[in-house]
């Protein structure tokens, strides 16, 4: 029987593979439950409660197991080993490797890889060695069995011997070192990056033969910061948005106008925060209430004010505490429910989004499905009140690759200024066609393949290269 490890390291697989209708888990149940295969989920043994659901999923499917392996995380790495990682990390360096290793991303973390004060080093290494095949494809993989020369995979590979990998969070420690084994054991290897951020950060050490991408815009990063080829590329889309193209769970205007609180002839701008990226955003929206409040953005306008949905728990804390002066006012609905918590938070959180009149979504993933309903979309350009200095401005976030994209393509609009952002406002309130060309651009560009069959193609991917 052939066999196929999926390493599931992190919750935010629930959200592409498992979370929502017609999920791949859902579509690999039938060749399991046929015995066509057996499907070994990879877990890290350190972290087995957050992945519970797998074992749901085992028991109810049949030649289904599941391995629990330790790897030691980035924090607990030696020295030695982290002066390692730094040199292979920065063979690329982009605008997104830039604001993450100079000017962080949150407020009270430091930098990665020790500051500005290594941003010519880490730009000189990635213009030079980056720019060798051989240190990429040979040096660093012959150097990394010296540094880690545990290999904590090395037994479940010799226990099962795997017909193929599914490594779908590429650029986490620990689906490197699965990826690492598989490459040593001569296995076919199929990746994926699980967020639109990923090949525009470091070097992967050992990347997968061949990889899923979600869109244009991934296939373009991939091929330019990890040196893929378009022959080992496969355009899929993005599987959480299948859910909008499907129209499952769908609610009307009115069904959510009521849900949320406010009347029925209302309009609502959605303000998906940023959270520690952007202390500033209480400026905004102060400012954006007392127009409001003046009739200045039109009659019966409202607001739902959402944390960001990436959020670890302090972000969450943080924005408790930074929105909480707002979730009490008349206009505002404050949803703090987690996203992709379950199935009735994921269809609450687009049915929100779907009748938005506007969408503010400061820098983050939140653009992508915003976009795929063709929202009016803003983002900020200013800090609020006051001018913070560009390590710490919001605007550093535009530097990142694939905002760059967002910005360029005109498809969310980036107000530099109140008055700018009060007449962009108005605006999209008044004519929310404003921009639908822009919008279909950006589409083009970030989406990839928006037709509900992004699950299906991975799925058809791995049966392929199984050859059920």
């Amino acid at each position: 029987m052939k066999t196929l490890f999926f390493v599931f390291s992190v919750q935010d697989c629930f959200k592409n593979f498992v979370a929502l209708p017609h999920s791949l888990l859902e579509r690999l149940a039938v060749p399991l439950q046929k015995g066509m295969f057996r499907l070994v989920f990879v877990v890290p043994e350190d972290r087995k409660k957050e992945f519970e659901k797998l074992e749901e999923y085992k028991n109810a499917t049949p030649n289904v197991s599941i391995e629990y392996v330790y790897v030691r995380p980035r924090p607990k790495l030696t020295r030695f080993e982290r002066v390692f990682v730094f040199f292979y990390s920065y063979l690329v360096y982009t605008g997104t490797t830039a604001v993450l290793a100079t000017m962080g991303m949150r407020l009270n973390e430091p930098p990665g890889g020790s500051g500005r004060i290594f941003a010519p080093l880490k730009w000189l290494l990635s213009r030079t060695l980056g720019a060798m095949p051989w240190v990429r494809n040979s040096l660093v993989p012959f150097l990394f069995g010296f540094v880690f020369p545990e290999r904590p995979f090395k037994k479940i590979f010799d226990t099962y011997r795997p017909d193929l990998i599914f490594i779908p969070n590429l650029h986490e420690r620990y689906d490197q070192e699965a990826s690492r084994e598989a490459y040593l054991q001569q296995t076919a290897r199929l990746g994926m990056a699980l967020n639109w951020d990923h090949y525009d950060k470091y070097y992967l050490p050992f990347p997968p033969e061949h990889i899923l991408v979600q869109s244009e815009q991934m296939q373009d990063f991939a091929h330019r910061f990890q040196k893929y080829q378009p022959s080992q590329m496969t355009l899929i889309g993005y599987p959480f948005l299948d859910f909008i193209q499907s129209g499952d769970y769908m609610q009307s205007r009115s069904e959510v106008l009521k849900d949320l609180g406010f009347p029925e002839e209302s309009k609502y701008i959605m303000y998906i925060a940023g959270s520690m990226y952007c202390p500033d955003e209480p400026d905004v929206i102060e400012e954006m209430l007392r127009w409001a409040d003046s009739g200045e953005l039109g009659e019966n306008i409202h607001f739902v004010i959402r944390p960001y949905p990436g959020g670890r728990g302090r972000d969450d804390a943080f924005d408790q505490q930074k929105f909480e002066g707002f979730a009490k006012h008349p206009r505002v609905s404050y949803q703090m429910q987690k996203f992709w918590a379950g199935m009735e938070t994921n269809a609450a959180f687009m049915n929100i989004m779907r009748h938005a009149d506007a969408v503010m979504a400061i820098y983050s993933t939140a653009v992508l499905p915003a976009a795929a309903l063709d929202r009016p979309l803003l983002t900020l350009g200013f800090d609020g009140y006051k001018k913070r200095p560009l390590h710490r401005s919001v605007n550093r976030f535009a530097k990142r690759e694939h905002f760059k994209d967002v910005i360029q393509s005109g498809g969310q609009a980036q107000p530099r200024s109140f008055a700018e952002l009060k007449k962009i406002l108005q605006t999209y309130l008044g004519h929310p066609e404003t921009d639908a060309d822009k919008r279909a651009l950006l589409r083009t560009r970030v989406l990839g393949p928006f037709d509900g069959k992004s699950s299906e193609r991975i799925f058809t991917a791995i049966t392929d290269r199984l050859h059920l």
